[in-house]
């Protein structure tokens, strides 16, 4: 099977306008410039939107041997799946409260102590 030459440009063309559509060149230059922690960072904020972040922040501070209950004051996806561990229980005593508005919070903060803040994210343990 020959192609001719008009068919070869219009084959060229398309593919051309593909890989600038779907920005090819710039997705390879950033999936080989950061790794992949930094890139979901960027994606999903650090101690904003879903606070990818400050979850994982957490979970190599702390070392959580059960999932940890995450609570997001705003409206995102939740975020339990960046640290979801399947058929293992929640702690009933810690939680991560993402994005915390103190005028519209479900949370009580005097029923809990602090045990890591960074601007608005709270890595909290319930008082007994």
């Amino acid at each position: 099977m020959k192609i001719s030459s008009n068919e070869f440009y219009i084959y060229f063309l398309l593919l051309f306008f593909l890989i600038v559509h779907f920005k090819a060149f710039e997705s390879t230059y950033i999936i080989l410039k950061y790794d992949h922690e930094t890139r979901l960072t960027k994606n999903y904020g650090f101690c904003e939107r879903s606070s990818y972040g400050y979850i994982k922040y957490i979970e190599k501070k702390f070392k959580p041997k059960k999932n940890i209950k995450i609570v997001n004051d705003e409206t995102h996806p939740s975020s339990d799946i960046f640290i979801h561990k399947p058929k293992t229980e929640y702690y009933d005593n810690y939680l991560i409260l993402l994005n915390y508005n103190d005028q519209n919070s479900k949370i009580n903060l005097s029923d809990f102590t602090i045990l890591d803040k960074y601007k608005n994210c709270l890595y909290l343990k319930k008082n007994d």
